[in-house]
C-alpha cells in the first residue's frame, strides 16, 4: 500500500471518527433539552458586572447564632471565565486573632440565561448550594435565600473602589428587616 494511500485512509478515518463524534454530541444536546446560547447576549450581561471583578480586601462581622458578633477578615476574588460568559466569586474568610485559621470559604458562579433574559447566581458553602436569581442594578447586586418562614437578603453596593455588603433576615415577610452580616473591602487588584 502507498504512503499516500496510507495517510488517506488515516485522515479518512479521523474524519469519521470526528464526524460520529460531533453527532454524539449534538444528539446529547438535543436529547437533554437545553437550548443553543446566545454567547454575544450573555457576555453583553455580565458585561454589567464588570464593577465587581477585581481582587478584594478588607474586615467584615456576622451574628453567631447565640447574638455574638464575629469579626473577620476577608479576601474575595472576582473573574471572568468562558469567554467573558460567567463571573467566578470566590471569597476567603479568617480569623483576626488567628490569620492562618479559615472561618469562612465560598464560591459562587454568574451566569446569564438569554432564554429567560435572567441572571443566575449558584453559591457554594459550608456544604450548601444555593441557586438564586439576583437582581442586578447600577454597581449594585442582591441575592436572598428563602427558606420556611424565614428571608436571608444580602445587599452589595460597589464604587470604583470600594465593596459593602449587609446581609439582613425577616421572619414575618419582609415587614421588618434585622442586619445580621456586613461587609466592607477595598480593591486591592
Amino acid at each position: 500500500m502507498s504512503r499516500i494511500r496510507r495517510v488517506l485512509i488515516a485522515l479518512f478515518s479521523v474524519l469519521g471518527l470526528t464526524s460520529g463524534a460531533l453527532a454524539s454530541a449534538s444528539a446529547i444536546h438535543q436529547s437533554s433539552g437545553a437550548q443553543p446560547q446566545d454567547v454575544p447576549t450573555q457576555v453583553a450581561a455580565m458585561n454589567k458586572l464588570n464593577f465587581m471583578v477585581g481582587l478584594w480586601r478588607g474586615s467584615g462581622w456576622n451574628l453567631a447564632p447565640d447574638r455574638t458578633r464575629e469579626n473577620f477578615d476577608q479576601t474575595e476574588t472576582v473573574t471572568k471565565k468562558v469567554t467573558g460568559t460567567i463571573i467566578t466569586v470566590d471569597g476567603e474568610g479568617r480569623d483576626p486573632a488567628d490569620p492562618h485559621r479559615i472561618v469562612d470559604s465560598a464560591l459562587a458562579v454568574i451566569n446569564f440565561d438569554d432564554t429567560s433574559n435572567q441572571y443566575r447566581w449558584e453559591a457554594f458553602s459550608q456544604g450548601f448550594v444555593t441557586e438564586v436569581a439576583p437582581v442586578v442594578g447600577d454597581n449594585t447586586f442582591q441575592w436572598s435565600l428563602v427558606e420556611t418562614g424565614v428571608t436571608i437578603r444580602y445587599s452589595l453596593t460597589f464604587t470604583r473602589s470600594t465593596w459593602h455588603e449587609i446581609g439582613e433576615v425577616t421572619v414575618d415577610g419582609g415587614q421588618t428587616w434585622h442586619q445580621n452580616f456586613q461587609m466592607d473591602l477595598r480593591r486591592a487588584g
